[in-house]
């Protein structure tokens, strides 16, 4: 039978990086311990083009994000409205060897972040993200993607990184990521499962105090959760999002 692939959006349970693999799921898990969200909450409008190059518009913008097949949403020409991205600290701390104070003090200055990138046909901001909401689409007819982008050595992401789908093992994490990853949401409730691997690239196009711009080029396949494949998400274009205030650290 083929590996299905779910994947959990990342500010449900933890990242955005949980996935199931043939008949054993496996849960990710990290040391976050917020459980109120509200380190994403009521920050400022920002201006999201300083400093960026110039196909890093703030939204309204069009991308494809598109499921075809038999459960077909979203648009090869998807107005996005909404955008916001949740700065990520990662702080490894594989053996124990950082108290829970010292990976808090450090995951408030850490370059080292990974970031997921919230997008949608309908208005929301970085005040709307936290590490538990943000991610669904709150009216009829509307949808929601994401996309999530993690380093994979202690060097920090930056403009003109390329980052291709795979399982990041080179930082001494307990948490479990996969280097890039995505989900679709075309209704509140919905759960998809994805087949195999990702396949395509995401390259860091602008990176500011401010906003992040990513050059997205990904594709997945989907099912219902059986071992044949419905159809097929893709997420491709210039996605670009004003960052919500980071949220706490995993290990």
């Amino acid at each position: 039978m083929s590996a299905v692939r779910r994947t959990v959006t990342i500010i449900s349970v933890m990242l955005m990086v949980a996935s199931c693999g043939g008949s054993t799921p496996s849960q990710t898990t990290g040391t976050g311990t917020d459980p109120s969200g509200t380190a994403a909450n009521n920050t400022a409008a920002v201006d999201t083009g300083a400093g960026l190059p110039a196909e890093c518009s703030p939204a309204p913008y069009q991308v494809q994000a598109q499921r075809d097949g038999e459960q077909a949403a979203g648009s090869a020409a998807l107005d996005v409205i909404g955008s916001a991205a949740l700065p990520i600290p990662l702080v490894p701390n594989k053996a124990g060897t950082l108290t829970d104070a010292q990976v808090r003090t450090e995951g408030a200055t850490t370059d080292l972040l990974g970031y997921a990138v919230f997008f949608g046909d309908e208005p929301f901001g970085p005040s709307d993200i936290s590490m538990f909401g943000g991610y669904e689409p709150t009216a009829a007819g509307k949808s929601r993607g994401n996309v999530s982008i993690f380093p994979d050595t202690t060097t920090p992401i930056a403009v003109g990184d390329v980052l291709t789908p795979g399982t990041l093992d080179g930082l001494d994490m307990l948490t479990t990521f996969n280097r890039v990853n995505m989900d679709f949401k075309a209704s509140p409730d919905e759960l998809t499962a994805y087949l195999g691997a990702i396949t395509g690239s995401v390259t860091v196009l602008g990176l500011t105090e401010a906003a992040i711009c990513l050059d997205v080029d990904l594709a997945w396949e989907y099912s219902d959760f059986g071992s044949s494949a419905l159809g097929t998400l893709t997420v491709r274009g210039t996605l670009t999002a004003p960052l919500a205030p980071r949220s706490v650290p995993f290990t």
